[in-house]
C-alpha cells in the first residue's frame, strides 16, 4: 500500500500549512508560557473558555482545508513547465550570495576575520540591517529565485543542493524565522511532485537539519555573554553554632527576577507576555487601537542616509515598550495581539479567519502550479507557507511588504537569468550551412 500519494499529501498540507503552524506557535510560544501569577489576565481569559473556542475553530479552519483539497483534484501531478537554471547561473547566485553577506558583515563590522566576528556577532546581528538592509533583502530575493526555479522547472539534486547552501550562507545574516519558511517551501514544493517516499524523507531530513543546526547556531551567537545575575539568600541563623552557619553558608544562589523585555530566553521564546500586557492595555483603554502598520509603512521604504532618524523599532513597540524601543531594538507582537492593537478587543478572535485565508491560498496555490504555475499561483503558495511569519509578526506588518517586494525583485531575476540563458544556449547551437546564389 502506498501511504505516500495525493490523499496523504492534502493532509500533510494541511498539518505543515498554517493551521498546523499556528497552533504549533500558540502551543510552544504562548500556552507553554501560561500562568496565573505572571500573566492573570491572559491565563483567566485562555481557562474561561477562549481555549475551547480556539479549538472550535482550528477544527472548522481544518474541515474548510479539506473541502477546498478534495475540490482541487490531483495535486501531485507536476510537469515542469520552463526549463531549470543551468548550473553556472545557480554558482553565480550562491556566489554573489556569499560575497553580499562578506560585504554586510564588513559595512557592519568593518573586518572579516572570523574570530572577530564570531566574538561580536551580537553587534553585528543589530547592525546587519542598520543602513544595509538592502544587503539582506538581496540575498532574501536570491533565495527567493531559486524556489522559483524549483517551483516552475521542478526540484531536482542540483537546485536543491544549491537552495540548502544558500540558506546556510544566509542563515549567518540572522532572520531565522523567514529561512526556516524557504525549507519549508523546498519540502512542499518537492512533495508535490512524483517523487519517491525515501527521496523526499533524505532531502527533507536534510533540509531540516541544516536549518535546525543553524537556528541553533546563530540563536547562540546572538545569546548576550553576561551570565544571569544571582542573589545568594541569606538565612537567617537559627543559632550561633558552626553547624548552622554552615548550612546558611551553602544555600543555593537563585537566580534573580529579569523581566521579559530584558531576558533573552523570553525575547526570543515568550510571545505570553506580550499578549498580557496588549491585553491588560486595550481593556483599561490605556491604548487606543489604530493603524500602527500604516505608520511604519509610511517611512518603510525610506533609505536611512535620507532619514537619519528614522525609526528602528516598529510603531506597535514604541506604543507597548517605549523603553524597549529607545535602545533600537524591536518587539515581533503575536497574531493576536498585533490585531488587537489595530482593531481592538472585539476581534479577539480574528485571527482565525487569517488563518482560514492563508489555508486556502496556500491550496490554491499548489493547485495552480499542477494546472497553470505562474507569479501568482507562486505568491499564493508563499502566503500560505509565510504564515508563520505572521503568527510570530501580526497581519497589520509593514515589514510584509518588503517581503512581497523580494518576490517581485526575485521574479524579475528569475525571468532575466532564463532569457541570457535561452540566448546563450540558443548561440552555441549550430547553423545550417548557407547556400550560396550562382
Amino acid at each position: 500500500m502506498n501511504i505516500f500519494n495525493n490523499t496523504t499529501k492534502k493532509a500533510a498540507l494541511i498539518l505543515v500549512g498554517p493551521l498546523g503552524c499556528y497552533a504549533a506557535y500558540q502551543i510552544l510560544f504562548i500556552g507553554r508560557y501560561l500562568d496565573i501569577e505572571k500573566y492573570p489576565l491572559l491565563t483567566s481569559t485562555y481557562l474561561n473558555g477562549a481555549a475551547i473556542i480556539d479549538i472550535a475553530c482550528a477544527l472548522v479552519v481544518a474541515f474548510l482545508g479539506y473541502q477546498v483539497c478534495r475540490r482541487a483534484g490531483l495535486l501531485d501531478d507536476f510537469r515542469p513547465s520552463r526549463e531549470g537554471l543551468s548550473t553556472l547561473a545557480l554558482t553565480l547566485i550562491a556566489t554573489g550570495t556569499l560575497g553580499l553577506l562578506a560585504l554586510n558583515i564588513y559595512s557592519s563590522l568593518g573586518t572579516l576575520s572570523l574570530r572577530y566576528v564570531v566574538e561580536n556577532y551580537p553587534l553585528y546581528s543589530y547592525k546587519a540591517t542598520d543602513g544595509a538592509a538592502w544587503m539582506v533583502l538581496a540575498m532574501y530575493s536570491a533565495l527567493f529565485l531559486q524556489l522559483m526555479d524549483m517551483y516552475f522547472g521542478g526540484v531536482t539534486k542540483k537546485n536543491g543542493t544549491f537552495l540548502l547552501l544558500g540558506l546556510l550562507i544566509v542563515s549567518f545574516s540572522g532572520g531565522r524565522g523567514i529561512l526556516v519558511l524557504f525549507a519549508l517551501m523546498f519540502i512542499v514544493l518537492l512533495m508535490f511532485q512524483r517523487v519517491a517516499f525515501w527521496k523526499f524523507l533524505m532531502a527533507s531530513l536534510l533540509a531540516i537539519a541544516a536549518m535546525g543546526a543553524s537556528f541553533i547556531i546563530v540563536t547562540g551567537l546572538r545569546a548576550p555573554d553576561a551570565p544571569p545575575e544571582v542573589v545568594t539568600p541569606v538565612a537567617k541563623p537559627t543559632g550561633h553554632s558552626p553547624k548552622a552557619k554552615a548550612k546558611a553558608a551553602q544555600a543555593p544562589p537563585v537566580l534573580a527576577e529579569v523581566a521579559p523585555t530584558e531576558s533573552f530566553e523570553d525575547l526570543n521564546y515568550n510571545a505570553a507576555f506580550i499578549s498580557e500586557d496588549v491585553l491588560r492595555v486595550i481593556e483599561s483603554h490605556k491604548v487606543e487601537p489604530k493603524a500602527y502598520a500604516l505608520e511604519d509603512a509610511m517611512t518603510l521604504f525610506v533609505p536611512r542616509q535620507l532619514m537619519p532618524g528614522k525609526p528602528v523599532s516598529t510603531a506597535e513597540t514604541r506604543e507597548i515598550y517605549p523603553h524597549v524601543a529607545k535602545r533600537g531594538t524591536n518587539i515581533t507582537f503575536p497574531l493576536k495581539a498585533n490585531i488587537l492593537m489595530h482593531l481592538g478587543e472585539w476581534a479577539f478572535y480574528a485571527d482565525w479567519i487569517v488563518v482560514a485565508v492563508v489555508q486556502i491560498l496556500m491550496i490554491l496555490g499548489v493547485a495552480r502550479r499542477t494546472r497553470a504555475p505562474g507569479i501568482v499561483g507562486f505568491t499564493m503558495l508563499f502566503c500560505g507557507l509565510g504564515f508563520m511569519l505572521v503568527a510570530r509578526g501580526g497581519i497589520f506588518n509593514a515589514r510584509l511588504l518588503v517581503i512581497m517586494s523580494c518576490v517581485l525583485v526575485a521574479y524579475a531575476g528569475y525571468r532575466t537569468l532564463l532569457t541570457i540563458q535561452r540566448g546563450l544556449n540558443f548561440s552555441r547551437q549550430p547553423r545550417p550551412p548557407t547556400q550560396q546564389a550562382y
